[in-house]
């Protein structure tokens, strides 16, 4: 133990543990500003009772090694034989050694007069030294080689595993991983390393995004989706900022607030890089277009689609990682099917939900999105009811109807609402079949995802 502290033992523990003057700083709960001053006055400086008493704590919680260093370096130094900084004059300009030197220069004490007894050479050399420390620090790093390619494969596994695997044990596995990606961005790497890092923390929090508003939590959703713009800004990486403008707009959409979601939407085309990435800001634009009541702003956005689709530019997030990040032929026809029956269309509406069932029906069941071909078939239940086919309706259902539970969600209840009401119009009043068939909906729509969660998890 230090019988007591001094800036020359505190300098040397900060050493011993390798640590800058900017995290021994933080590590004992004081300014850095107050650590420079420590070393600086090497052996003439005592810290105050509470700052002896943290750096007592700090060396008690140091490991064998780093006490082994701390003993070396705080060992007094033998009168034989200069100090690597001894011959700098510590009267006139008030400094022995590099720290005490750069200490003045954070002050502003050289200036005038203390300038003038500054040693050319000695300001040189210190500057020097001082960097030749930082860029060693600078070059270590909390990233292994495999550390960045492991959680890709990661992002990849989760964003393509969402689309057919109920959401509850995909969310819990999307914030095991984020975790450790914040737990990363804590220490210290190369700022490549971080930005990817930053890329990684913002696609984990679009697909927590996705998972909350499956669940029905469209605040948390809104809140998970800023986090995903901010990282996204951060790592300036624009198919995040454009996958992430378009699920905030999906998110608005379904809060009832049409016309915020279409600014967020048509923001988001500025950074559609690929043609993916356009495809759906558009498809999302329609479908929003189409909520407000406008056709001729929805065909627009559809032709808008259609044109974008021809290009040949790709991202690394809509096309290569893919899964909740992508927008298959499917998904584009199943938001079709979705735009044309806000438009009261059923025969557009019947050929887009059936064609979207038959692709993910014939596809590979990897890329089977189990919310998106339930939500097609309750749109084509609703076409076929426009058209007067109770039959052709329950038929449409059945396949929902049949859902586990927890794969039952939110927006699921939300578009059957949507069916509950056309079954409740005239042409169908006092039919028995239609009775039956509201009566099922509405026992599915007790026990969705959301509802099937234990007591507390909300």
């Amino acid at each position: 133990m230090v019988g007591q502290w001094s800036g020359r033992e505190a300098r040397a523990l900060r050493e011993a543990k390798r640590m800058s003057i900017r995290e021994f700083a933080a590590h004992l709960g004081v300014h850095e500003r107050l650590v420079s001053k420590w070393e600086a006055g090497g052996d003439r400086v005592h810290p105050r009772p509470v700052n002896q008493a943290a750096l007592d704590t700090c060396l008690a919680r140091s490991d064998d090694i780093e006490r082994t260093r701390f003993a070396a370096l705080a060992a007094p130094e033998p009168d034989s034989g200069p100090r690597p900084d001894a011959g700098r004059s510590a009267a006139p300009g008030g400094y022995s050694n590099d720290a005490e030197l750069l200490a003045l220069i954070d002050t502003g004490a050289a200036r005038g007069e203390g300038l003038a007894a500054i040693s050319e050479k000695d300001l040189i050399m210190a500057a020097a030294h001082e960097a030749s420390e930082h860029a060693g620090r600078a070059e270590g790093t909390n990233i292994g080689p495999s550390t960045l390619d492991q959680l890709d494969a990661d992002i990849t596994r989760i964003a393509n595993d969402y689309v057919h695997t109920p959401p509850m044990p995909m969310m819990v596995e999307m914030l095991r991983v984020r975790r450790r990606v914040y737990r990363l961005l804590e220490g210290h790497q190369r700022p490549s390393d971080t930005s990817h890092l930053y890329l990684l923390a913002g696609s984990l929090s679009g697909l927590l995004a996705n998972a909350s508003t499956d669940l029905g939590y469209l605040d948390a959703a809104g809140e998970q989706i800023r986090a995903s713009w901010a990282y996204a800004e951060i790592s300036g990486h624009n198919g995040l900022r454009a996958w992430a403008r378009g699920m905030h707009a999906l998110i608005e959409y379904w809060s009832e607030r049409p016309h915020r979601a279409l600014q967020l939407a048509q923001n988001g085309l500025q950074y559609a890089d690929s043609a993916t990435a356009a495809v759906r800001l558009h498809n999302i634009e329609a479908r929003i277009w189409s909520k407000i009541g406008s056709t001729a702003d929805t065909e627009r956005a559809i032709h808008a689609a259609a044109d974008a689709s021809s290009a040949a530019a790709a991202d690394s997030l809509h096309d290569e990682v893919g899964g909740v990040f992508g927008f298959s032929d499917a998904k584009a026809s199943y938001y079709a099917g979705a735009t044309y029956i806000h438009l009261g269309l059923a025969e557009p509406a019947l050929a887009a939900t059936e064609r979207t069932i038959e692709l993910y029906r014939t596809g590979p069941a990897r890329q089977r999105s189990y919310g998106a071909e339930s939500l097609a078939r309750v749109d084509s239940a609703a076409a076929h009811l426009i058209n007067g086919s109770l039959d052709g309706a329950e038929a449409a259902l059945l396949p929902v109807l049949a859902l586990d539970e927890d794969k039952r969600i939110a927006q699921l209840e939300e578009r059957l609402t949507g069916v509950r009401r056309r079954i409740c119009a005239p042409a169908f009043r006092g039919v028995a079949e239609a009775r039956a068939l509201d009566e099922r909906i509405e026992e599915f729509c007790g026990s969705t995802a959301t509802r099937s969660l234990p007591p507390g998890s909300g």
